[in-house]
């Protein structure tokens, strides 16, 4: 690097006032080359940068003149200095402060400090483009291209310039709001350079400056974090008493029935490409989670996120938590249960609650005014306190916020758009402070809960996406029968009206849901001597309205109800969920008339009291809405009303309860039961035509579900990058919730032939590759009854098995046993088999793929497994019997070996005598196991020795987290080394093998073609042996996983050197900065491999 010469001065004979800009053009042509050599600039970037005449970062020196214009002689080659050693000088904050300088100035050069030291921070080009950029300033990319086609090839100035650009559109004007600004986006905004103080006595103009444009430099670096006003003790804890006082009344209202939340294991875009409101998505996590330990467990989803080596996680996302489910499920319930534990856990804490049908996204409104838009209070909004309000809750950690009914939100599209940055204390459109909440720009510390359906989540910006998503499962069996012993008067009473409700399985699958079960269980409760079934969820709530119809204080007559169902309709049009008064002045319904379908919310109107406010109506629940809707179109609709509005109906989510209550009042008896209860009904018979031809132009798309998994296990490692694109193929396709929603349309409305013409259009084989619950289950059932034909049923696949909620898989597997159809392919996770597990082994002939992972299964049941399988000589393709306690199972298990391809038994508890068992029952074999995978069971030295003799019998074998030491691998290594034919695959990743371990395998590598050893701590000293033996090979390598070992750029650049022979190289997480990257594309060049886990070079 050339040195640095020595810019140029301003004799003190020159005149004071001597130009600028000549200065400024001595200075460029004497010293930016060397300027931009020393910030590492190569020779062909310096020469394009002079010749474009760049600008100098830090250009605030040239503007240095005192009040008349004069530049203050000396200063400009301190200044000068600066620039070029990137190093702050005090002696030219004093001179500053002694001297009568414009206070624009002073503020320019702290300005330009604060923003050189922020730059110094994010030093990586493609990050802070990428990540604060576009995501936190927000600049578009319009902006962003202008900027770096002005400063071309000078990456720090561009940086600079995109910095002033964000400012200047915030309209930041000091450094004490650039960095409340900074702070606000979750960006490190550095400590404010503080000048010495000056000396006693003196007074210059500068000292009478006012607070806004008094010097940056002249003030201490706490001063400036703090407001100056202050609120008293006594509002602050007047309002948070408002406030927890709300929240119990709210939390109280909840029924004592516990119910059912697991954890989903994320909340990708294929989890929610599903738009159904009633489909329950991929559960993961049977544990059932309890309010108490909602954020817990979303710190332990974050931290294993982070974990990841493909996704990062801002770490205050540990702080919020998603809340989904179906309608009626019980999501507000489970809130009103996270409020109630936090208010006695936490009872000195700011908690808020809110309704998001009382959120109006159009207008403009602060933080507070956002955290209270529910609640009753009487604090009256000033700027001073409500920021000093917003500053004790944005530090406290105690403080939660419930955000439920985020798919009633009143606003137009979705929750797709980014939202822009903002301060803690501006006043922004609602959407901008819901999504920010969620981001966690804003008040990062405090807990938060959004609850919605999963439709709102469809297409939901994934920067505010939560991390942590809880599910909702509703009642569980012992909630739903403490639900009928509240009804119930006596313990007969309770017994037969359990009873009553399991002769009657398509209703009873209904009970896990609140709405369905509150409805369901007074009426079963109150005719009992009554033989007439429920028929549907329609039937339900249509039983619900003749009901209420018979009370005296009922004021809803047909007249009013045939309003307020056009009012509910287009509430649903509208994606309205709250309605004023106006509302029902408009439609003609008297207030009197919407009990008990509604109830009313007082808006608080900037501190009245609530006899003051607004009143806004809401149903009591969204399905009732959606109940009415439907009532208005099946009942009082004119039939050309009805006509325009049905088809697009199918094809929007928003909908589907709806018209899944349609298809209820498509069955015959609740038809009569509608003409009974509204004599002038129009023309019903012809609109329940024209749902079931709706249905039938749908069924078509039923010939797309997909037949089976693209991949078998036995074949996945054969050809593992195509078997890759077909398995990431199949995951990525949307999964349309149409099968299911035709499925439910027909149980409702039992309807002989619609019911026939959809089983008869569903393929053969099918795969059920998603979540059901148990009412789904019973529809498709009902479905698969009427088929003419035997279906074939591929029940889950080998790498997402098949978890069913309630009786849903009691349901299908006696549907399968008292029909002609088949199962050939099980796969389940967490079912409790204590019911159905003597149906699969009746079942199991027909099978040949089975898993059943955390079935709690036993020894006994082992037994009896295997018994069946020897007993019918049944050839399993697949057997996983993965994380069950197992310990002792290797002499059942050799039994029937022989019959197996694929054998899982990962987690097992498995010991030396399992190990010793199965390993002499492989070597027994007459073909070889294609693969064994044993992984997360303890193995000895003695249990890899035992293999050592099998292992020629064995094209794959999985020992992922064995504790396998070093001395472990010597006996299994040399046997592989013997084999005529290569081993297919050997998996020790998670394993501390170290050198001595990587040494015996290295004396085997020539015989293995996939070979994993990630996550094994293997450093630099052990690749020498490794790839000296992958470069003595007269073959190629076709996959090598090295991902997770800290080996550094030293290591790849070894690594580089044996590209020839390894086809595809793992090596993520290992440590590998841009150097060692760059010597691998380089090694790569000539031979065109597939590197993965490389970071960025470009």
């Amino acid at each position: 690097m050339s040195k640095i010469s020595e810019p140029p001065s301003v004799s003190d004979g020159q005149a004071a006032g001597e130009s600028i800009n000549n200065i400024k053009k001595q200075i460029r042509k004497a010293n930016w080359p060397e300027y931009l050599r020393k910030l590492g600039f190569s020779d062909n970037t310096v020469e394009q940068c002079v010749s474009k005449n760049e600008v100098r970062l830090n250009p605030y020196w040239t503007k240095l003149q005192d009040e008349q214009g004069r530049l203050i002689i000396g200063l400009e080659k301190m200044v000068a200095e600066e620039i070029f050693t990137c190093k702050r000088n005090e002696k030219v904050d004093q001179i500053l402060a002694y001297n009568w300088v414009k206070k624009s100035v002073v503020r320019n050069r702290n300005l330009a400090w604060f923003i050189y030291d922020f730059l110094r921070q994010y030093p990586s080009g493609d990050f802070f483009k990428a990540n604060i950029v576009r995501l936190k300033f927000q600049l578009t990319d319009r902006q962003i291209t202008q900027i770096e086609h002005d400063y071309e090839g000078n990456i720090n100035e561009q940086h600079y310039h995109m910095i002033l650009t964000w400012m200047k559109g915030r309209k930041l004007t000091s450094v004490k709001k650039v960095a409340k600004a900074l702070k606000n986006i979750e960006l490190v905004a550095p400590d404010i350079f503080k000048p010495e103080s000056k000396a006693a006595g003196s007074s210059t103009k500068a000292d009478s400056c006012s607070s806004d444009d008094e010097s940056d430099s002249q003030r201490s670096s706490e001063s400036d974090w703090k407001e100056t006003m202050s609120v008293s003790d006594l509002e602050k804890q007047s309002l948070k008493e408002f406030c927890l006082k709300y929240a119990k009344a709210i939390a109280d209202t909840t029924n004592r029935v516990p119910l059912q939340a697991t954890k989903q294991e994320n909340v990708s875009e294929e989890e929610f490409g599903n738009a159904s409101s009633w489909l329950l998505k991929k559960q993961t996590d049977k544990k059932n989670i309890p309010p108490q330990s909602l954020f817990e467990e979303a710190a332990e989803a974050c931290n294993d996120r982070a974990k990841s080596s493909h996704e990062t996680t801002n770490k205050q996302q540990q702080n919020v938590a998603g809340l989904t489910g179906i309608a009626g499920i019980g999501k507000t319930t489970y809130c009103k249960f996270v409020l109630k534990h936090w208010i006695e856990s936490h009872p000195n804490s700011f908690v808020f609650y809110i309704s998001v049908r009382d959120v109006d996204f159009t207008k403009n409104l602060n933080i507070l005014k956002f955290l209270l838009v529910s609640t009753v209070h009487n604090y009256k909004f000033k700027p001073e306190t409500d920021d000093s309000i917003l500053d004790e809750i944005n530090k406290s950690s105690d403080t939660l916020i419930v955000i439920d009914g985020l798919d009633e939100a009143e606003i137009a599209g979705d929750f797709s758009k980014h939202p822009h940055g903002m301060s803690l204390y501006e006043e922004e459109q609602a959407y901008c402070i819901l999504m920010n909440l969620l981001n966690c720009r804003l008040l990062s510390n405090a807990k938060k809960l959004i609850a919605s359906r999963p439709n709102a989540f469809l297409n939901f910006n994934p920067e505010c996406k939560p991390v942590f998503m809880l599910q909702v499962l509703g009642l569980s069996k012992e909630s739903q029968n403490l639900l009928c012993k509240q009804y119930s008067k006596t313990k007969e009473q309770q017994k037969h009206v359990q009873d009553e409700l399991e002769k009657q399985s398509n209703v009873s699958a209904l009970l896990f849901i609140p709405i369905c079960a509150r409805l369901i269980i007074p009426y079963f409760v109150d005719n009992l001597e009554s033989n007439e079934p429920f028929l549907s969820i329609s039937d339900v709530f249509l039983n619900q309205l003749e009901q209420w119809q018979k009370k005296p204080k009922f004021h809803t007559d047909k007249k009013h109800l045939k309003q307020l169902t056009k009012l509910a309709f287009n509430g649903v049009e509208n994606h309205q969920f709250s309605f004023p008064s106006q509302d029902f002045s408009k439609h003609g319904i008297e207030m009197k008339s919407i009990e008990p379908f509604m109830c009313a919310h007082a808006k608080n109107q900037h501190g009245m009291l609530v006899l003051d406010g607004e009143k806004t109506f809401f149903f009591i629940h969204a399905t009732w809405q959606e109940f009415l809707a439907a009532l208005h179109l099946m009942v009082f609709a004119s039939y050309e009303e009805f006509s325009s509005k049905i088809q697009h109906m199918f094809q929007q989510s928003s909908w589907e309860v709806v018209v899944r209550f349609l298809f209820g009042f498509c069955h015959q008896k609740v038809q009569q039961e509608l003409k009974i209860l509204f004599p002038d009904a129009q023309e019903i018979n012809r609109k329940v035509k024209v749902v079931k031809t709706q249905a039938r132009k749908l069924l078509p798309l039923l010939s797309e579900l997909p037949n089976d998994f693209p991949v078998a296990p036995a074949k996945y490692f054969d050809d593992l990058i195509e078997s890759d694109s077909q398995v990431n193929k199949f995951k990525s396709a949307q999964k349309d919730s149409t099968f299911s929603n035709i499925c439910s349309w027909a149980n409702e409305a039992k309807d002989d032939d619609l019911t026939k013409d959809v089983a008869n259009s569903l393929p053969s084989p099918l795969l059920l590759s998603w979540v059901f619950l148990s009412h789904q289950v019973m529809s498709f059932c009902h479905v698969l009854s009427a088929a003419e034909e035997s279906h074939i049923l591929n029940v889950g696949d080998w790498t997402n098995r098949f978890h069913f909620t309630g009786l849903g898989l009691h349901t299908l597997l006696s549907t399968i046993q008292q029909s002609k159809h088949k199962i050939p392919k099980l796969h389940l996770k967490e079912v409790d088999l204590s019911v159905d597990f003597e149906i699969i082994l009746e079942l199991l002939p027909c099978f040949t793929e089975l898993t059943l992972w955390t079935c709690g299964l036993t020894i006994p049941m082992v037994e009896n497994l295997v018994g069946v399988i020897t007993q019918h000589n049944i050839h399993l393709s697949f057997l996983d019997l993965s994380y069950n306690n197992l310990n002792g199972v290797g002499k059942y298990l050799v039994k029937s070996i022989h019959l197996m391809q694929v054998l899982s038994l990962v987690k097992c508890n498995l010991q030396d005598d399992d190990f010793n068992a199965i390993a002499e029952a492989t070597a027994k074999r007459d073909t070889n196991m294609s693969l064994l995978d044993l992984s997360r069971n303890v193995m000895s030295k003695k249990s890899l020795d035992s293999f050592a003799p099998s292992v020629n019998k064995l094209d794959g074998m999985l020992l992922r987290r064995c504790s396998v030491t070093d001395d472990g691998l010597g006996q299994l290594c040399h046997e592989i080394s013997k084999q005529q034919t290569p081993m297919n695959l050997l998996s020790l990743g998670g394993n501390n093998i170290g050198l001595i371990g990587v040494n015996h395998v290295s004396s085997c590598v020539y015989n293995i073609r996939l070979l994993l050893l990630n996550d094994c701590n293997l450093t630099i000293l052990c690749l020498p042996a490794l790839i000296t033996a992958i470069l003595n090979m007269d073959h190629s390598m076709v996959y090598l996983n090295l991902s997770k070992n800290k080996f550094g750029d030293e290591g790849a650049i070894a690594l580089a050197t044996c590209l020839e022979k390894v086809e595809n190289l793992h090596v993520s997480q290992c440590d590998i900065t841009p150097v060692g990257a760059e010597a691998l594309h380089t090694g790569n060049i000539k031979w065109g491999r597939l590197i993965a886990g490389l970071p960025d070079i470009s």
